[in-house]
């Protein structure tokens, strides 16, 4: 229709659509607020003094650079040392896995305990190394993949010298109050500790500390969890142990090694498990090897 008022009539409500359009898509394009970081607690001991090695929990909500105690747990295990807290959450219950001697006393078991408000622990397994000749069962990592849960701890034996060497040991129910024997992480090097293992894909990724070298090297296998590892190199510099990763709310990894050469936890992160940023030191006044998980 040529009608001039018709085409005017008809210019302007097409104008009106276009702003109405404009507003809601303008509306839709405004940034939402970013979501809150998931609070992180970390389980860890203080010290190789009597009164350090005991389980404490700390607190962060600015997603892992700065932590705040959140319990002096006082708990001490049957032994009264308690080091190296490995720790996770299943249902409404937390778990921790720990060495239960200094490191210069004999062990030959690692312990399992577990809490439901994090202060109060109650130990529910003592689980032999069941090597020959062990001298010291250290630093013991939850591994869960599926259904499984799996412990990696970390054995040497008296019939050598510098042998540390990573075993596997898998809970045979759903208590975790009993577990298999040892299996060998076959191919993860020798005099090897601190072993903590990631899966992406169908890789898993092996973070460990070289006891002779004192870097931490990263590992990979493709083909199972005990064996077929490949050495893909040290990062940072010597004198970090204790390594252990949380998967972040962006989808990054957040790792913690403890500076054991002059104290203090240190962190660095990496989207793909192979490529880290460099360390930083980590605001956790205290904080030695322990782990961190969302709360």
């Amino acid at each position: 229709m040529n009608n001039p008022v018709y085409r005017t009539a008809k210019a302007r409500f097409l104008m009106a659509v276009a702003g109405v359009v404009a507003l809601v898509l303008g509306g839709l394009a405004v940034p939402r607020p970013a979501a809150a970081a998931t609070t992180l607690i970390y389980a860890t001991f203080k010290g190789d003094g009597a009164a350090d090695q005991e389980l404490w929990i700390y607190q962060s909500t600015n997603g892992g650079t700065s932590y705040n105690v959140l319990h002096d747990t006082n708990f001490r295990g049957p032994t009264g040392v308690l080091r190296d807290p490995s720790i996770i959450k299943r249902g409404g219950t937390y778990y921790i896995a720990y060495t239960w001697q200094s490191w210069t006393t004999n062990s030959t078991y690692f312990a399992v305990a577990r809490s439901t408000d994090l202060l109060n622990w109650t130990n529910i397994a003592t689980v032999p190394s069941g090597i020959s000749s062990t001298r010291f069962t250290w630093a013991p990592e939850f591994y869960i993949e599926g259904s499984t849960v799996t412990i990696i701890a970390n054995v040497a034996q008296t019939t050598c010298s510098n042998c540390f060497r990573p075993y596997v040991y898998t809970a045979q129910n759903s208590d975790l109050t009993s577990w298999s024997a040892p299996q060998q992480m076959w191919g993860l090097g020798f005099n090897h500790i601190d072993a903590y293992v990631v899966k992406s894909g169908g890789t898993w990724h092996s973070f460990v500390k070289n006891e002779t070298t004192k870097y931490i090297e990263h590992w990979t296998s493709t083909d199972r969890l005990t064996g077929g590892w490949i050495n893909r190199g040290n990062l940072w510099s010597s004198g970090y142990e204790g390594p252990s990763l949380v998967r972040m709310d962006n989808g990054q990894y957040r790792i913690y090694v403890d500076r054991y050469t002059n104290g203090g936890l240190w962190t660095a992160t990496s989207a793909d498990l192979n490529t880290w940023t460099g360390l930083s030191a980590v605001g956790c006044s205290g904080c030695r090897h322990g782990t961190a998980i969302p709360r």
